[in-house]
């Protein structure tokens, strides 16, 4: 067990395979509830939450969503370090685990993240949560998630077939987007380059037909379907405000992905709805494990919470 070096009081199960991820240790956590179900379709719609020691609330709350490029990851792995010091901060902390390409096209996973802050808009007083200050953030993946169910809210047709809660509101009052990727494009090779590279999937690698994996198909063969998809498409005036974390030195998504989000945000919301913080030479967030740690430093999750606090 360890911390990495990390100034936050959080400590780190390494696994015994080296290709797995470090766990984070919440057993000191004395108010939590772990693996509430928000769905029914799968074993993997089910979200923890954990609350402040101090305080009755309701508590603001910060609904995180893990990134793993779209095929891994956990609720529970290294990346939850991105959100779990709010639970010190005076928030509520919710982590959603939800379906990942292997198991389930999409977007469905992006129906499982609206499904999650459905139920708890409808249920959050329950676990004593505030549904009035709710945030959403993510890392990656999750920083996809994050932004395009913000843009999607209250559009019927992103709720997914027999959506659970379906009177329930979907509107958040801020977002987190950490290291995001938003146009897949990035992540696909052409066809002809995809069809020649291996398909047997290394753990802990991103396998060259990632986003046939997570979509069903090269979306080069479709690029309609890469626009649907593509959580920019949908940001309009009204979009919650915004903050957008990137390291200039990102070896898995380019900056510049960060950087297109948060001009589309200010061109069709204003400059006062979104705040772009690129960091010198840092790296991607991490899956397995840390690539750089000032991702889950203190000074960092003074600016991520700081940030919530003035808008929540």
């Amino acid at each position: 067990m360890g911390n990495f070096g990390l100034d936050i009081p959080w400590t780190l199960i390494e696994p015994e395979d080296p290709s797995g991820s470090d766990m984070v240790d919440v057993s000191g956590v004395k108010h939590k509830w772990l693996d509430v179900p928000y769905a029914a379709q799968s074993p993997s719609q089910v979200l923890d939450i954990y609350l402040p020691e101090k305080g009755d609330g309701p508590f603001p709350t910060y609904i995180f969503i893990h990134g793993g490029a779209f095929i891994a990851g956990d609720k529970q792995d290294v990346q939850f370090l991105l959100a779990a010091d709010g639970i010190n901060r005076g928030y509520a902390v919710v982590s959603v685990e939800y379906r990942k390409g292997f198991e389930s096209k999409a977007p469905n996973a992006l129906y499982d993240v609206k499904s999650a802050i459905r139920f708890l808009k409808t249920h959050g007083l329950e676990y004593g949560l505030d549904p009035g200050r709710f945030a959403v953030g993510g890392d990656s993946a999750g920083a996809y998630y994050a932004v395009f169910a913000a843009a999607t809210a209250g559009i019927p047709a992103f709720r997914g077939p027999e959506p659970v809660f379906p009177a329930a509101s979907e509107e958040v009052k801020a977002v987190v987007a950490q290291c995001g990727c938003y146009d897949l494009l990035l992540l696909a090779p052409p066809p002809e380059v995809e069809e020649k590279a291996s398909k047997e999937f290394v753990p802990g690698t991103i396998p060259a037909n990632l986003m046939s994996i997570y979509i069903g198909a090269n979306p080069h063969l479709f690029p309609d379907l890469a626009s649907l998809l593509n959580p920019l498409t949908y940001i309009a005036p009204g979009f919650p405000p915004t903050l957008v974390q990137v390291g200039s030195a990102d070896a898995v998504v380019p900056c510049t992905e960060s950087e297109q989000l948060a001009r589309v945000i200010e061109e069709r919301c204003g400059k006062e709805n979104v705040r772009l913080e690129v960091f010198d030479g840092w790296n991607h967030c991490a899956l397995n494990h840390i690539v750089t740690a000032d991702w889950f430093k203190k000074a960092n999750m003074d600016r991520v919470f700081g940030f919530l606090d003035r808008v929540l």
